[in-house]
């Protein structure tokens, strides 16, 4: 357990520069939006491109790392949106949103990085491809079964938008490019590949202080109940039936196991907040559910790794 917190300790602590240098005006909004923008527009990308295009093995990505993911994350968000829904209706009109904070993953500015801190850069590829498509497949979801209990039933159109949104990702972009570059052995000039390495470094760290100045945005909303339900499922449940597909009916290795256990153990997304940034009801709360799941984290992602024998 001492190796997992000296792990994870300097995630941590840039985390709170973040939180701290945003509460205390060091950094103000537009700095955040400029700082945000070209992390995940410039960074990232350069960080995951150059990863993959170095990387020596390709077969860590399978059908059965993204369906030991996927089917438990599609599952649950189906059998959550009718549990929230008989249980909550009343306080939480719009419950497609429990199951999306239940179910989307902090992964580009938690998992991945934490993953990298414990076992190294070969999580990025099979990380990241399970990135590519997760805004696809859950807000996807979230839209249809909110038009659905809306009465509306445009659902061709919905998944064309989200299909249109998700190839215009500079990550799935990075990531496409990446594989392309690699399977056709295209040789990069070492000036374009000293020039990624630079740009790659500011990624993490970035990212990171991007987080925690974000968080400062957020306050804990008094509706514990709802919390304890997304938290709950989000943090601990969601995990172990991926832990349990992964290991008894996929059996993928320990390495690919822990890449889809951390990812599915990381706090609530940043963007599920954006999506739902206009609804008045929608926003306050679950601007809440991500800092508390946030916070609980730091106690369960340890625990999820320490369960998993990684140190």
């Amino acid at each position: 357990m001492q190796t997992i917190l000296i792990a994870i300790f300097p995630l941590l602590l840039i985390i709170a520069m973040g939180y701290i240098a945003r509460r205390s005006q060091w950094i103000n909004d537009a700095f955040l939006d400029g700082l945000s923008s070209v992390t995940f527009t410039v960074f990232i990308p350069c960080l995951l491109f150059l990863s993959i295009y170095s990387s020596e093995d390709l077969t860590t990505v399978s059908l059965s790392l993204l369906l030991s993911f996927y089917l438990p994350v599609i599952s649950i968000f189906i059998v959550s949106f009718i549990v929230y829904r008989l249980c909550f209706i009343k306080q939480f009109q719009r419950t497609e949103l429990l199951s999306l904070a239940a179910t989307f993953s902090n992964n580009v500015l938690i998992g991945i990085p934490i993953l990298l801190s414990i076992i190294g850069e070969s999580v990025l590829l099979p990380g990241f491809v399970i990135v590519s498509i997760h805004s696809l497949i859950l807000f996807t979801l979230t839209s249809l079964f909110g038009s659905q209990s809306q009465g509306q039933s445009s659902w061709y159109r919905t998944i064309g938008t989200s299909l249109w949104l998700t190839t215009r990702s500079p990550i799935v972009i990075s990531l496409i490019l990446g594989l392309v570059a690699k399977l056709l052995l295209i040789e990069l000039h070492p000036v374009f590949t000293n020039t990624l390495t630079f740009l790659k470094g500011a990624a993490l760290p970035c990212a990171l202080i991007v987080l925690g100045a974000t968080l400062a945005r957020y306050r804990v909303s008094n509706r514990l109940s709802l919390t304890v339900a997304v938290a709950g499922v989000k943090l601990m449940v969601l995990p172990l039936c991926i832990y349990l597909t992964a290991t008894q009916v996929f059996q993928l290795s320990l390495e690919l196991t822990a890449v889809a256990v951390v990812m599915a153990a990381s706090p609530v997304g940043i963007n599920v907040f954006m999506f739902a940034a206009r609804d008045q009801q929608a926003s306050p709360y679950l601007a809440s559910a991500i800092l508390s799941s946030t916070l609980l984290s730091i106690i369960t992602i340890p625990l999820w790794i320490w369960f998993l024998g990684l140190a």
